[in-house]
């Protein structure tokens, strides 16, 4: 994979929805029928943003305040870590409530930074990911305790 960020159409909003989830919080819910092999979440520019490793450091050496305190909280659990960019891709459109499990229905594609359905998922079925399949940062500690649950039982 180049060290590039290519940026296309995103389906979310036409495809999904966020609601209330009973697994946790808030949840990323089909719309309708999303085959098998569908994109249904595609990066583009202003659904994401970029946060290179000496950004992230220059956040995390700021004294804690409310504000830095939010801001790092939003970056360590709702970015993502593709690891062939060596970035945080912190998601801004909804698709960062997508929740995880063991036994997931979407999938990313780091190289395309897209998730895609692993079979199909019928109309109001919560879209779920395994994040053991995320790139683990070696600077950052993205998604706090769950974290160690996750890459722990792998």
């Amino acid at each position: 994979m180049q060290n590039e960020i290519v940026f296309a159409h995103n389906p979310f909003s036409e495809l999904t929805e966020v609601r209330a989830s009973a697994l946790h919080g808030w949840g990323v819910f089909a719309r309708r029928f999303i085959p098998k092999g569908t994109v249904w979440w595609q990066a583009r520019s202003q659904d994401v943003l970029v946060i290179e490793r000496d950004q992230y450091e220059a956040i995390d050496s700021l004294p804690r305040t409310v504000l830095v305190n939010g801001l790092l909280d939003a970056i360590l659990h709702y970015s993502y870590y593709p690891s062939g960019l060596n970035r945080l891709i912190l998601i801004l459109d909804g698709a960062q409530f997508t929740n995880h499990s063991f036994t997931p229905n979407s999938v990313d594609d780091p190289t395309k930074l897209q998730s895609l359905a692993l079979h199909d998922i019928g109309p109001g079925a919560e879209i779920l990911e395994d994040y053991s399949h995320y790139g683990k940062c070696p600077w950052a500690p993205l998604y706090g305790e769950f974290a160690k649950a996750i890459w722990e039982r792998n």
